[in-house]
């Protein structure tokens, strides 16, 4: 790997926090580093090349960076107390690299970043949409849930809210926190969710920044629920397979009243509407 000691003190970091995701999740992280790098990286809203990838990585963490003298003897114990000399340093960082120019390998794991589930797979599929009115017509908007039974894709509950004032990525975040929370109601533990906001979806997986501070607010928020799941999965869906929440948030938009759909006759409708099924399994390779 043709990277400077500081650069793989960042590719260090960032593999811990996907191998430890789930019990760093949602909480402050106090890292020591020799460099400088690290904290501007974390910090700099003025990066380019490999800088820029590493600040993407990084975004949804909450990290407190202190620099260390390389010479201060109680963080050289602190080192060699963990050292594994067989490690292959070069090999065990590559999974969390990011593309060199011209690379022609995808370093994000396609299995973390679309879900696919076996045919027999039972658990719970959290649909979700969001939507707003521009502030010329009252910047008003809704946002719905779904939450399905698998493998018989049966609605658990199906909700949404009117939201008094939002914009279009709030709306989609309030939509799958809502989502996330009823799970955790219902004490479910595994969940895979969907939805069509490739924005929520994809800074939830951290691998778009997420800059602005009300956005940060709902993805943190969004982050300590799921630390409460003990598993989670994403798919990003078009619009057309996502239709059941669309048409969900639609009628609330319309109506700007939040309910929660008992009417079987309605359940029905959107469980006719539901194309989920026809993109979230796995594939045969033949």
């Amino acid at each position: 790997m043709n990277y400077h000691p500081a650069e793989k003190e960042v590719l260090a970091l960032l593999l811990v926090l996907k191998v430890c995701y789930t019990q760093l999740v949602g909480k402050s992280i106090r890292v020591y580093t020799r460099f400088s790098t690290l904290e501007w990286v974390h910090k700099s809203k003025t990066l380019f090349g490999r800088a820029t990838q590493f600040a993407v990585l990084l975004s949804p963490w909450h990290l407190v960076v202190e620099r260390v003298k390389e010479k201060d003897c109680a963080f050289a114990q602190l080192l060699q107390a963990g050292l594994t000399s067989s490690v292959d340093l070069d090999e065990s960082l590559a999974s969390v690299a990011p593309l060199s120019k011209g690379s022609p390998n995808v370093r994000l794991d396609p299995h973390l970043l679309y879900a696919r589930l076996p045919t027999s797979y039972s658990g719970h599929v959290l649909s979700f949409d969001g939507s707003a009115k521009t502030e010329k017509h009252g910047g008003y908007g809704s946002c719905s849930w779904i939450l399905w039974k698998l493998p018989e894709w049966t609605i658990v509950i199906a909700a949404s809210a009117f939201l008094e004032t939002t914009t279009v990525n709030l709306a989609e975040y309030a939509g799958m926190n809502n989502g996330v929370s009823a799970a955790l109601g219902l004490a479910i533990t595994d969940l895979v969710i969907v939805g069509d906001s490739r924005l929520a979806i994809q800074q939830s997986l951290g691998v778009i920044a997420c800059r602005k501070e009300t956005l940060m607010a709902q993805l943190n928020h969004h982050r300590e629920l799921v630390a409460k799941l003990r598993s989670v999965k994403y798919l990003h869906a078009i619009r057309e397979f996502n239709a059941a929440a669309d048409s969900l948030d639609s009628e609330t938009l319309e109506s700007k009243v939040s309910a929660v759909t008992t009417s079987e006759a309605r359940i029905a409708e959107l469980r006719a509407l539901n194309r989920i099924n026809e993109v979230i399994y796995e594939t045969s390779v033949g």
